[in-house]
């Protein structure tokens, strides 16, 4: 039993900085509780997750203050991550397992995105996607500037001499925009020389 004053509405201490959401192999319809969390979500974590759908993800629209996005497990084809565009606080977003064309496709013209990581560094993402569709959407997300990429080497490759061939166009501040491609280092010692054009090759580090 917990004994205290009767609390009638919300409180929250005045240096408040959200609550961290973390999900192990849970249904849809537990993820449709987090908009009861409603303004208080700034991280949530999403992990092997069968049936995400774009209504199971629609709860997130209701989460005004989301930062971070973490999706690992795969989204399957019929999948879309279309809600995520009306996330408008979402900077960070991880995908991780199969991730096809058509996932990316649904998050075009994501607003505020800023980092994108496509597979982690303990499993690689699943070679579901194309250099094609990570450059669409690179192109789409105006504020984006660090993708992490950890797929196969052949599709790594693929990506940066994608973007390295297409026009960025200019950030916010009217100048070129520059992409930060973070990869493992064993492909680091192979693509640094490679860089060029608006592609910056980094060393993915923790």
């Amino acid at each position: 039993m917990v004994e205290g004053p009767e609390v009638t509405e919300p409180r929250w201490p005045g240096r408040y900085w959200g609550l961290s959401v973390s999900l192990q192999g849970q249904a849809a319809d537990t993820i449709s509780h987090l908009a009861d969390l409603g303004r208080t979500v700034t991280l949530l974590e999403i992990y092997d997750c069968s049936d995400l759908t774009a209504g199971t993800l629609e709860p997130l629209t209701r989460c005004p203050r989301l930062k971070r996005l973490t999706l690992s497990g795969g989204v399957p084809d019929t999948g879309s991550l279309e809600p995520l565009t009306r996330c408008p606080e979402l900077r960070w977003l991880t995908l991780s397992g199969g991730v096809p064309d058509a996932v990316l496709d649904s998050l075009s013209s994501c607003p505020g995105l800023e980092y994108l990581t496509l597979g982690d560094r303990q499993r690689p993402a699943e070679t579901a996607f194309t250099a094609a569709a990570v450059t669409r959407l690179v192109k789409s997300c105006r504020k984006l500037w660090v993708l992490y990429l950890h797929c196969t080497a052949d599709t790594t490759r693929a990506v940066l001499t994608a973007l390295k061939e297409t026009d960025l166009g200019r950030d916010s501040f009217g100048r070129s925009r520059i992409i930060c491609l973070n990869v493992p280092e064993e492909l680091y010692r192979q693509l640094k020389r490679q860089e060029g054009g608006g592609v910056k090759v980094w060393e993915w580090e923790d």
